[in-house]
């Protein structure tokens, strides 16, 4: 018999921790510890306009079901439109990036893979100061977690 260290769980609705990133509002579905860092599971609301600038991951890739709203997706050379129902997947080494492009909230399902340097790396954003970003600090913060923000030369 497999053993593993991951962990059973059911998770209640609106019951993981909750934090803010960048302006949007995380909930933690299935954490690294709960998965054994394998994935890390959150729910995120956007604000309408609100959304994440262009960047690259070396580590994850990443799965996002769109529970509601309309978000314009940038995919690779790509633009899409995603709505309530649809799924995006953003690879690896790949540029990717996303914008609530609707008039109300917009409420999505993230999983990473492998999630526990996914974990650290929100935990760090999630700590600072809300407010306009120190876009200097973001983009550290990304780095050190190998991903890196795209400045539209570098898209």
């Amino acid at each position: 018999m497999q053993t593993t260290n991951q962990k059973a769980a059911v998770v209640a609705n609106g019951t993981g921790k909750k934090f803010n990133v960048l302006g949007h509002s995380v909930t933690v579905v299935l954490s690294k510890e709960t998965t054994d860092g394998n994935y890390y599971v959150f729910e995120i609301t956007t604000a309408p306009g609100l959304g994440i600038p262009p960047h690259v991951h070396d580590r994850e890739d990443e799965l996002i079901y769109v529970v509601e709203g309309e978000f314009s997706i940038m995919l690779g050379d790509k633009q899409f439109t995603a709505r309530g129902g649809d799924e995006i997947f953003f690879p690896r080494h790949i540029p990717h990036a996303f914008q609530n492009t609707g008039s109300k909230a917009g409420k999505t399902l993230w999983t990473v893979v492998p999630g526990g340097n996914f974990e650290a790396f929100f935990n760090q954003l999630g700590a600072l100061p809300e407010g306009e970003p120190d876009l200097q600090k973001v983009a550290e913060i990304f780095a050190a977690y190998g991903m890196k923000i795209l400045v539209p030369e570098n898209v």
